[in-house]
């Protein structure tokens, strides 16, 4: 019997293949430096024409309240280095990541499921004053990446996993878990750390399906998990191509964002009127 890599060399395994891009580590050099400045963090994303006109056409959606923004720096002044910084990230890392491949994903169901989840956790984020909520449309969007490093390493028991959970999130990862050692869950959150992503998102992905259990008590692990479950309620948002399925939050994780299950409602047209938008951005030809 082949013995099973740990998850740290699985990650390690993988890591060539979804190394972060030279420019997102020059970004990350960039922003953490006490000297940098707009111009500089502008200079370094319109090296790459593509990464540039993505990032104008998100600041110029009703996401960011339609704002009329021609220039990254102008975008940078308006919506700040850290907020900008995380939009390049998460449109760094669906390019990488749409590199993996496997025949046991519809890979424009995985990226709304991804994307609607980012987006109920950056609206989640905001109510909840949490700084700098665009940090949690990032874990969002990046969430279930490690499906597809299982799917990719592991498709006979990620198979038999899928079919026993039938759509069910919850239940594909304790499957997972008892087939191959760790869930996807994990596998996203070490893999994460690869990007230099802080500790407290790694963490929240991580969690994301044993949110009370999470060594982590930040508000970011609540806000991911809640955002995923809301995700998976939705018909075009659901993780299953089969549509949405009910699921339940517990009221604890509500509980320690400041809110309740009454919020849903409010939530839902916001969700797809920027879900519509960012998804012709960060998702050209896939809906």
């Amino acid at each position: 019997m082949t013995k099973r890599p740990t998850l740290q060399e699985l990650v390690g395994r993988v890591s060539q293949l979804v190394s972060p891009p030279e420019i997102h580590l020059r970004l990350h050099e960039v922003i953490e430096s006490p000297v940098s400045t707009s111009d500089s963090i502008a200079e370094i994303i319109m090296q790459d024409p593509n990464l540039s006109a993505r990032i104008l056409k998100i600041t110029n959606s009703a996401y960011y309240g339609r704002r009329r923004i021609e220039t990254v720096s102008r975008a940078i002044t308006l919506i700040g280095t850290r907020d900008l910084y995380n939009i390049a990230l998460a449109i760094n890392a669906m390019r990488v990541f749409e590199k993996i491949p496997s025949e046991l994903v519809s890979v424009p169901v995985f990226w709304r499921h991804s994307l609607y989840t980012a987006i109920i956790a950056r609206l989640l984020a905001r109510r909840a004053r949490v700084l700098h909520p665009e940090r949690l449309f990032v874990a969002g969007l990046l969430h279930d990446i490690g499906c597809l490093v299982l799917y990719s390493e592991f498709p006979e028991e990620s198979r038999d996993a899928l079919l026993v959970a039938d759509g069910d999130e919850a239940i594909l990862s304790e499957q997972e878990r008892s087939l191959i050692g760790y869930d996807h869950a994990q596998v996203g959150g070490e893999l994460l750390r690869l990007w230099k992503i802080p500790d407290t998102l790694c963490n929240a992905v991580a969690w994301h399906h044993r949110p009370l259990e999470a060594p982590d008590a930040s508000i970011e692990v609540p806000i991911i998990a809640i955002a995923d479950s809301l995700a998976n309620r939705s018909e075009e948002g659901a993780f299953s191509g089969v549509g949405g399925h009910a699921t339940r939050i517990d009221p604890a994780l509500w509980a320690r964002i400041g809110a309740d299950e009454s919020l849903v409602d409010d939530l839902w047209e916001d969700v797809e009127e920027q879900f519509a938008e960012a998804a012709q951005t960060l998702m050209p030809g896939m809906r």
